[in-house]
């Protein structure tokens, strides 16, 4: 009697160790087959995003400020444009997909054509000369020097900095004129004028005075 229910213990305890590796053999299969179905998704996610929007990157080198406009314009052309580094980096150490770039410049030249790359610097010298033209016209108009004029007696010389931004309408630009300011008791970049430029009329249409926080506009 006293053998038959150890033998029944023994068995009794296999069956239950038996058990509990296999449940945890099932659930460690589980988890693993959950992460792969996860890493499978985020990677044909990232696929067919970058089939979407490829990327297309140049090595960095002395500041270009036409760069700013190819980040803009690289959104009409449904295309990521990055620099790789910049003049600051090795540029020797700076590393260029160029398998990457291949595949991008082929889905490119199926979706705008072979010239893809010259229709896009031609976009972004376009919008480069529209913004230049803009700032251009603002610093030259009279009532924008004496506001500038004024500040500088008032708070004394600043690094003033012109800012282009966009608006609803195509022949309108705000210019910001921006430097380093206090705003609500901290010091910040701040704009203290921003001009409203016809581009059509080449003139400045109106101008804002109230200091703002700068890049209020994201563009």
């Amino acid at each position: 009697m006293k053998r038959t229910l150890i033998f029944i213990s023994v068995v009794l305890v296999s069956i239950t160790v038996g058990f509990l590796i296999g449940k945890e053999k099932f659930e460690y299969k589980s988890v693993n087959e959950e992460e792969t179905k996860t890493d499978t998704s985020r990677t044909n996610a990232e696929i067919r995003f970058e089939n979407k929007f490829p990327t297309y990157a140049v090595n960095g080198g002395l500041p270009d400020k036409k760069d700013k406009y190819r980040y803009i314009v690289d959104n009409w052309y449904n295309f990521r444009f990055v620099v790789s580094g910049t003049s600051c980096t090795d540029i020797n150490n700076q590393i260029v997909d160029i398998n990457r770039n291949n595949r991008t410049d082929s889905i490119l030249k199926k979706r705008i054509g072979k010239n893809w790359k010259e229709k896009f610097e031609k976009s972004v010298d376009s919008l480069y000369k529209i913004d230049s033209l803009a700032m251009f016209i603002a610093e030259k108009d009279i009532s924008v020097k004496n506001v500038i004029k004024q500040k500088t007696i008032q708070s004394g010389p600043q690094y003033t900095q012109y800012r282009c931004y966009p608006t609803t309408n195509r022949n309108l630009k705000i210019v910001s004129v921006e430097w380093r300011g206090v705003i609500y008791k901290d010091s910040t970049k701040v704009s203290f004028l921003r001009a409203i430029v016809d581009l059509k009329g080449r003139k400045v249409k109106e101008i804002e005075k109230t200091e703002k926080e700068a890049d209020f506009f994201n563009y």
